[in-house]
């Protein structure tokens, strides 16, 4: 027999290791082994940033990576899906994860409040920090609230601060935007600040708001409301403010009723008083606009008013309205109302008038201008009005004839304050956004 060399036995070798087996301990989640004397995470996963990013991946709940580094990739390469995963990643992440992606938000606040895809960041901390992070925020907006409510980026951030931080916050930004009142109540972007500061209602004592924008806005207030962004501040203010704090304001648009009423903008802030002002003021308004009935209804801006007050005036308005347009006046070969007819504003009242009044007072109306139907049909805007009155089916059915449109333009987006002159207003949470109510079917 050959002997077998020192160190090897005759028996049968024991196997190296477990057998790998599905039931082996070590592939179970409760297993509790160590490879190399190292313990091995089971509730987190960390993920290089080494590697390519896979966002999908990293949305598992479990898995983690640097947030500071994708935090930097929206600071200094505009990245949008980064933004994007971070959003999505507070809503699903776990609270550690949430407190630590927060933390890295913090740390680059100002950077992403004025960042295009960062700003929407930031309004996601409102909601899912802690609060003593979402005051970290407000620290980083205390000294910058000026800045910050001028920037396209900036301003929705300010906006979200107003309805979070607490009021001790609140009220340092309000001080801060009342250093510089007449720039940043007309701002492009500051002037939806101002709305938002309006629209706010305080637990305790509110600070006192109107009595600085009063004295920094007397004797300014109708230029104010000529402008674009400064007439949505007039309107909301009438909406928002205090009687004895919006009085001024009011009064002194009322002043300058006949050089608001002719602007693009302005116009809009007569229809609000006209429409929701006290009987005071809807008086003094309305009394205005009849005075000057025949000039308002041919102006390409006056005219909406008075298409706002022949909506809402019902049939005591349009009495006076046509009082006014159907006299005959020694100067003038024909009443103002055949005026207004071939008018390219005016015909749209008259269309208004002749499918929406009652058979009596459209027969008044149809009577006249049944009179000067050559001229009329001649006429490339008066032509739709002298097709309404030999159209049977005015008399058949209220609103306009089949096949009729009497809108002014096809477009019918509308803003709900600036009709067909603003399709989109800017807005807090969404950059733009469509609105609807002013707009009306002869825009």
């Amino acid at each position: 027999m050959f002997a077998l060399p020192n160190g090897i036995s005759g028996h049968p070798h024991a196997p190296i290791g477990s057998r790998l087996s599905p039931t082996a301990m070590e592939f179970g989640a409760a297993s509790q082994g160590t490879w190399g004397g190292q313990s091995v995470p089971q509730t987190t996963t960390y993920m290089s940033t080494v590697e390519p990013l896979n966002y999908r991946r990293l949305l598992d709940r479990n898995m983690s990576c640097n947030w500071k580094y994708i935090v930097d990739k929206i600071v200094c390469n505009n990245d949008q899906q980064a933004s994007i995963f971070l959003q999505q990643k507070l809503k699903v992440g776990t609270t550690d994860q949430r407190f630590e992606i927060v933390n890295a938000i913090i740390d680059q606040a100002y950077p992403l409040m004025v960042n295009r895809f960062g700003n929407f960041l930031v309004q996601r901390c409102f909601e899912h920090g802690t609060p003593e992070q979402v005051i970290a925020i407000a620290q980083a907006i205390r000294g910058n609230t000026l800045n910050l409510s001028m920037d396209a980026f900036g301003c929705h951030v300010v906006q979200k601060a107003f309805d979070c931080v607490p009021e001790e916050y609140k009220a340092i930004m309000v001080h801060e935007l009342l250093r510089r009142i007449p720039e940043t109540v007309i701002h492009r972007y500051a002037c939806h600040v101002w709305q938002k500061l309006f629209e706010l209602r305080w637990s305790d004592s509110p600070p006192q708001i109107m009595k600085y924008v009063n004295e920094a806005l007397r004797g300014m207030w109708h230029e104010v409301a000529l402008g674009e962004t400064g007439s949505l501040v007039v309107q909301n203010i009438f909406e928002n403010c205090l009687e004895e704090d919006k009085r001024m304001c009011i009064n002194e648009v009322l002043a300058s009723i006949d050089v608001v009423a002719h602007g693009q903008f302005g116009n809009w802030c007569i229809q609000h008083i006209c429409e929701h002002g006290s009987i005071p003021d809807r008086t003094r308004a309305v009394d205005h606009v009849l005075r000057f009935a025949t000039e308002y209804s041919m102006d390409q801006f006056a005219s909406k008013v008075v298409e706002k007050c022949l909506k809402i005036g019902g049939n005591e308005f349009l009495d006076r309205y046509l009082d006014r347009v159907c006299e005959a006046h020694p100067d003038r070969p024909r009443m103002p109302l055949i005026d207004i007819a071939g008018d390219q504003f005016g015909n749209y009242l008259i269309q208004y008038i002749l499918t929406n009044a009652d058979h009596q007072r459209r027969e008044v109306v149809a009577a006249h201008i049944r009179k000067h139907m050559v001229s009329l049909r001649g006429s490339k805007y008066g032509s739709r009005v002298a097709m309404l009155c030999c159209n049977p089916a005015v008399s058949t059915r209220p609103g306009a004839p089949a096949g009729l449109s009497i809108s002014r333009n096809n477009n019918n987006s509308f803003s709900d304050r600036y009709g067909s002159d603003l399709g989109r207003a800017y807005s807090s949470e969404r950059q733009y956004t469509s609105r609807g109510g002013y707009g009306s079917a002869f825009r």
